[in-house]
């Protein structure tokens, strides 16, 4: 299969029969080209009985049910009219088992006059979809859209189908819906949340799906009487099924949601600040709950810091909770520390996030004994002192000598080699130590410590002289083969804090 570009900026992909397959990503695409029924429901073209074909159609029906699920509706229409074996792949389950509403799917051009042309949600597409395919549906994705006519649209379609024909969104496990909070790129100040109609939609929807194990609700930004009451057909239905919960910027004031804690399987909370408090720590220290991520953004606001008793009482009632403080986005504000609660990671997710000596003393504090994991992601978008009093290498230590049990340290601050020397053989129980190529200096700048001997020292200062025996020495101490990283390989870096590293941890 050899890829080529068209004098009209299509993308042709030439198959061994020599045929091109046009996989319609035009941006003047007319959605009328294709018939409505057609669209889910291609017919099979009569074959040629002389025609020599290639090996493309012997491709394994794992391999093109993988394949087809990468590909949007209109691409996979396409390539169903290659060959009877492709035509079969559209057909498969699988495929379809994932689907992702965005603006300008399903929609079809209709003039205003008073906005001119706009790609408006046509029922007629949307009801066949679901029709035929929405039996197979396994996770439901909203992502956010500036056009909320067509969001309430297709959440009021999807009710009636789902009320008038059976097997509609029956099987539907995954829910994911994240408002657009913020129409256009170019208005910072322009922050509003969801309500009225849309919301009661989808309420609706959310109530009409018993086999519900994951639900996501992200920005809605209510006001506070509609937050409380947000997951109340939920928690009818999905009492029981309900495994993972993720409520971020539910509400814009603080106002502690209980649902989370009438879950009774509940093993995984995503949670903002704003939405915790002692009520809720109260029914979550009787339940099952096993990770709690409590995650900011841009959005949150009004966050609080729940008191220590509350949090001694909680992990005395539950004491296989692990509570993880983390940030993400473009976030420039500071975590709401919870004071004494059983932190397990600290994950900055923000190139505008950095290294503090406050944060560090505060973080030693109150999670010396439970901390496992910290670490800075993402290429940092601010000036990184080279001065060694100015720099984060003292804290850093810190953190590595009063936090045993810390087993993943990601550094993206400047740093020298003598440093993440220290750092590896401080940290006894250090297993991921992932630091930055770019923000390390060859620099032996410690000053002697009355606990270090002559030979550390020695072993010290001779082994921060070059890139490569830093690299040599780390990966003798930690016991497996360790390199600095490239910028390109640190933007890669995945980490999982719900994993325990210790046994009963």
């Amino acid at each position: 299969m050899q890829r080529r570009k068209s004098s009209v900026g299509s993308t042709f992909y030439t198959l061994s029969t020599g045929k091109e397959l046009n996989l319609g990503l035009d941006a003047d695409e007319d959605d009328e080209a294709v018939s409505l029924g057609s669209l889910f429901a291609p017919e099979r073209k009569e074959e040629d009985p002389n025609h020599v074909y290639g090996y493309w159609h012997l491709l394994p029906d794992l391999l093109l049910e993988t394949v087809f699920t990468y590909l949007t509706i209109r691409e996979r229409y396409y390539a169903s009219q290659v060959c009877r074996s492709w035509y079969d792949a559209f057909n498969f389950p699988r495929v379809w088992y994932t689907f992702t509403l965005y603006d300008g799917l399903l929609t079809k051009r209709k003039f205003n006059y008073y906005a001119g042309w706009e790609k408006l949600v046509d029922s007629v597409r949307v009801s066949i979809f679901l029709t035929k395919r929405g039996g197979f549906i396994r996770s439901l994705i909203f992502q956010p859209m500036d056009n909320l006519y067509n969001l309430y649209e297709f959440l009021n379609l999807s009710h009636y189908m789902r009320n008038n024909m059976p097997g509609v969104l029956d099987k539907v496990h995954t829910l994911r819906f994240r408002f657009a909070c913020q129409l256009g790129q170019r208005s910072e100040e322009l922050v509003f949340g969801t309500g009225g109609q849309t919301l009661r939609m989808l309420k609706k929807i959310m109530g009409m799906l018993p086999d519900l194990k994951t639900l996501e609700l992200r920005d809605l930004l209510l006001e506070g009487k509609e937050g409380l009451q947000l997951l109340d057909e939920v928690c009818v239905v999905c009492c029981e099924t309900l495994r993972t919960l993720i409520l971020i910027n539910i509400t814009k004031m603080a106002h502690t949601l209980l649902h989370p804690g009438t879950f009774v399987n509940l093993t995984t909370l995503v949670i903002s600040p704003q939405n915790i408090g002692e009520d809720l720590l109260e029914l979550i220290g009787t339940s099952k709950l096993r990770n709690m991520h409590i995650l900011q953004n841009k959005y949150t606001e009004n966050g609080r810091a729940v008191n220590y008793k509350h949090w001694r009482k909680c992990r005395a009632n539950n004491p296989r909770l692990r509570v993880h403080l983390s940030t993400e986005g473009s976030s420039k504000q500071e975590l709401y520390w919870q004071q004494r609660a059983p932190v397990k990671s600290i994950v900055y997710d923000s190139p505008y996030s950095r290294i503090t000596t406050t944060q560090m003393l505060q973080v030693v504090e109150y999670y010396r004994g439970d901390l496992e994991m910290f670490a800075y992601k993402k290429l940092p978008r601010f000036y990184m002192p080279r001065s060694f009093h100015d720099r984060v290498d003292s804290s850093l230590l810190l953190l590595a000598r009063q936090c045993p049990y810390l087993h993943t340290l990601v550094v993206r601050e400047r740093i020298s080699t003598s440093t993440v020397l220290l750092l590896a053989h401080t940290a006894k129980n250090l297993h991921l130590f992932h630091v930055r190529r770019n923000a390390v200096i060859l620099r032996m700048d410690w000053p002697p410590h009355p606990d270090w001997s002559p030979e550390f020292y020695e072993w010290l200062r001779v082994n921060a002289r070059s890139y490569d025996t830093v690299e040599r020495e780390v990966a003798q101490i930690l016991g497996y083969r360790w390199q600095l990283m490239t910028d390109k390989q640190f933007k890669l870096i995945q980490l999982d804090p719900e994993t325990p590293l210790y046994v009963g941890s």
